[in-house]
């Protein structure tokens, strides 16, 4: 199928064009004024690439956790309805068992709605004092146990892990070496740990000021660096942020964006499988790591904990918002687009050019999604919903 979306402002390449892009076998071959096969006219919306989320478990009532194939195709099309085109299906605390059939079956699923780019391991291997909503009882370290990883890094892409455990820099070292992008968060480390990570290959933080370390001492006086701050002064480390207004307030994102820049921040959703579900009581996870969660005023609480578990709210929203609140579009589709896409070390999706994927985004000047196209053909979003 060929498709033209003519009359578009096109965001390529960090600059702003008029004119007319066209998909031709899922691809984008032109950006210029031409026309071929089925026109789709733009009506001067702002046409950026399809956006990624590399950190989410789940959205529309069901869990990358549930090992069936209507969880993740429920997953998939949630993630496509909100203008996610590629996400990384991510993982909690469980069992080993557990982990490899959820893996399992993201691994078989052919998806024909947001594609798949992988898998993101967060946890087991994670503090016992950050853990979170993540069951503490069934975290281990990488000497415990790592044969898992390996045995599917066919498919993982991302795994999460605590500095201050055994064997972490170790660890980070051979996951780089597999093709796993490496994310240190949920930890209870000092600079030492952390630096011997980044050194190590790991090269961004799990949803920082979210169960991220701060400033501690250990045996002595002196005060070391937590990942927090690690997180927020070294370039080369990535910084996901979950910018729903919440678990990072909007003066803290502002902060954050001082010190690190658009190309420094990652824009993640964290969506729980509540995502898209109205304000009320819920579970998540599966088996063990069954939790009791509630969504009350749009943002998901762990009651028995008095603590949010994660976000509600798609980085399709994020973007809106942060539109909202003043940041410029373009650094805004950045951040879910080229920095994750740099993250997954991918150059087929992230930015709209030639020989890029045809996934796009059609926004107003305001941020909101007007129109998403994947692989040239344009999404039909009354037909996914459930």
């Amino acid at each position: 199928m060929v498709l033209t979306v003519t009359n578009a402002k096109i965001y390529t390449q960090g600059k702003f064009v008029q004119g007319n892009l066209t998909v031709d076998g899922g691809v984008i071959t032109a950006i210029g004024n031409q026309v071929e096969g089925e026109v789709f006219d733009a009506k001067g919306k702002i046409a950026a690439a399809g956006f990624i989320d590399i950190h989410t478990h789940g959205g529309w009532g069901k869990d990358c956790m549930e090992a069936n194939v209507d969880a993740i195709e429920t997953i998939c099309k949630y993630h496509l309805y909100t203008g996610t085109t590629t996400f990384v299906p991510t993982t909690m605390t469980a069992s080993v068992e557990d982990i490899n059939a959820a893996v399992g079956n993201i691994r078989k699923y052919k998806s024909n709605y947001a594609k798949i780019a992988g898998v993101h391991l967060e946890g087991p291997y994670l503090a016992q004092k950050s853990a979170g909503a993540h069951p503490p009882k069934l975290l281990i370290t990488p000497e415990d146990c790592d044969s898992f990883v390996w045995e599917n890094a066919d498919i993982v892409k991302r795994i999460t892990i605590a500095p201050n455990l055994k064997g972490a820099a170790k660890f980070c070292e051979k996951a780089v070496k597999a093709g796993i992008q490496v994310s240190m968060g949920h930890d209870d480390s000092i600079d030492d740990e952390i630096y011997a990570c980044a050194e190590n290959g790991a090269n961004s933080v799990t949803h920082l000021y979210n169960c991220t370390s701060r400033p501690s001492r250990r045996s002595t006086p002196k005060k070391h660096l937590g990942l927090t701050e690690v997180g927020l002064i070294e370039d080369g480390i990535v910084a996901e942020v979950i910018a729903d207004g919440r678990h990072v307030p909007d003066k803290l994102f502002g902060m954050i964006y001082k010190l690190k820049g658009s190309k420094g921040i990652c824009l993640v959703s964290d969506s729980l499988s509540v995502a898209g579900m109205s304000d009320g009581d819920y579970f998540i996870g599966s088996g063990e790591s069954k939790q009791r969660i509630r969504i009350d005023d749009s943002v998901a609480i762990l009651p028995d904990l008095n603590t949010y578990a994660g976000s509600v709210t798609s980085v399709g929203k994020m973007v809106e918002r942060l539109v909202k609140l003043g940041y410029s579009l373009a650094e805004c589709v950045d951040m879910c687009t080229k920095t994750p896409a740099r993250l997954l070390k991918r150059n087929d999706i992230g930015d709209i050019a030639v020989g890029m994927a045809g996934d796009i985004n059609l926004l107003e000047e305001d941020g909101r999604i007007a129109a998403t196209i994947l692989g040239g053909e344009v999404v039909d979003k009354k037909s996914l919903e459930i």
